[in-house]
């Protein structure tokens, strides 16, 4: 069975990890293998000293351009519409991936903003490919999937092809999911036109003979659209190849930042876990990086790639310090706060004891958190 992060419920209709063990371990052979291996390690690692530290990342966020044409409104735009525009440059990028080539990094995420937002998004693909990176991510809110991206998509190296929707009807994703200011909102159909996309791209990719990349669709179960997690899950756990509900970091902990009042939290009884940090780190379109997946890391700055090695930041003292805190249970305040504002009713209604649930033709792994 798969190790699943803990702020993820996953459903499936087949094994995903079998599917990706095959296609990728007849290409790279025991170069993926021990990937796959580092990556269920970590997911594993409680945040201690014992996990070995990789030379290197194992994963890279990257942010292309800090634009997304929706305003979800479990995204603080803080950092990214409401800020002057960055896109990365072709001088960084060319560096970038020269260094993941050198290096041999396993996995690159496409994420962060919507990078199909970026003009120049075939050309990253074709770098990606070039640099020998086994598993490529691409995260997207879908809306921009039409049939020459599709098409694109499909002639690169992508494994995997990422959707958030958060919604199962138009209603719920007005609500969760509206245009950005400076986007018209379209039309009234723009939910059906986003999953006749994903639709789309699955018959095309089917139609290929082909199971990469693996389609998944994502939900961040909220109050506002709980109500529909499991009309969600019927509607797509047998279209797609995976399904997540996941757990929402909620806006207060952006709120709190801005606050400095409400920086100083002192809890000694609560378990501050992460094991981000001894496993991927997160590149912005200016070059800085921070320690983490999620948005609110870039609140601490670890390093810019645009005067650093990629090495150096990962074995740097300030990257040393946030894993440092960690470990003996005292992390920064950003981490505190991140951590301190996971919330879903959704979540915190499941049984803490049961972790394997058999979901009806599906394989479906729960982990609460309390």
């Amino acid at each position: 069975m798969e190790e699943i992060p803990h702020n993820i419920i996953k459903h499936s209709s087949g094994d995903t990890e079998e599917i990706l063990l095959k296609a990728l371990n007849e290409k790279y052979g025991e170069r993926f293998a021990k990937y796959r291996d580092d990556y269920h390690a970590n997911i594993k690692f409680s945040g201690d000293d014992r996990f070995m530290q990789s030379a290197y990342p194992l994963s890279v966020l990257l942010e292309l351009i800090n634009r997304c044409n929706l305003d979800c409104i479990m995204c603080d735009q803080g950092f990214r519409n409401d800020i002057d525009k960055v896109t990365m440059s072709d001088e960084i990028l060319t560096k970038l991936f020269k260094d993941f080539k050198k290096n041999k990094l396993p996995a690159l995420m496409l994420s962060l903003s919507e990078p199909l937002l970026y003009k120049n998004i075939g050309k990253v693909l074709d770098m990606a490919k070039e640099a020998e990176i086994m598993d490529l991510f691409l995260f997207t809110n879908g809306t921009l999937l039409d049939s020459k991206r599709i098409d694109m998509i499909l002639d690169s190296s992508v494994t995997r092809l990422f959707v958030s929707i958060d919604a199962n009807s138009h209603e719920t994703y007005s609500i969760i999911r509206p245009t950005a200011k400076k986007v018209s909102s379209g039309d009234e159909n723009r939910f059906h036109k986003l999953e006749r996309n994903i639709r789309n791209f699955i018959d095309k990719r089917n139609s290929l003979g082909r199971q990469l990349p693996l389609v998944r669709v994502s939900f961040v179960a909220k109050t506002e659209n709980s109500h529909e997690v499991e009309s969600f899950i019927n509607k797509w756990v047998n279209i797609v190849d995976s399904v997540e509900i996941q757990k929402e970091l909620t806006i207060t902990a952006f709120d709190n930042l801005r606050n400095e009042e409400q920086l100083s939290i002192n809890d000694d009884n609560f378990d501050y876990k992460c094991n981000q940090p001894w496993a991927q780190m997160s590149i912005y379109s200016n070059g800085q990086v921070a320690p983490c997946c999620n948005t609110i890391g870039n609140q601490i700055p670890i390093g810019n790639v645009i005067n650093e090695s990629i090495s150096k930041i990962w074995n740097g003292k300030k990257m040393q310090e946030v894993r440092k805190g960690f470990i003996l249970n005292n992390p920064n305040d950003v981490c505190k706060q991140c951590l301190q504002n996971f919330h879903s009713d959704y979540f915190d209604q499941a049984d803490p004891n049961e972790k394997f649930v058999q979901h009806p033709n599906t394989i479906e792994q729960v982990i609460t958190i309390k």
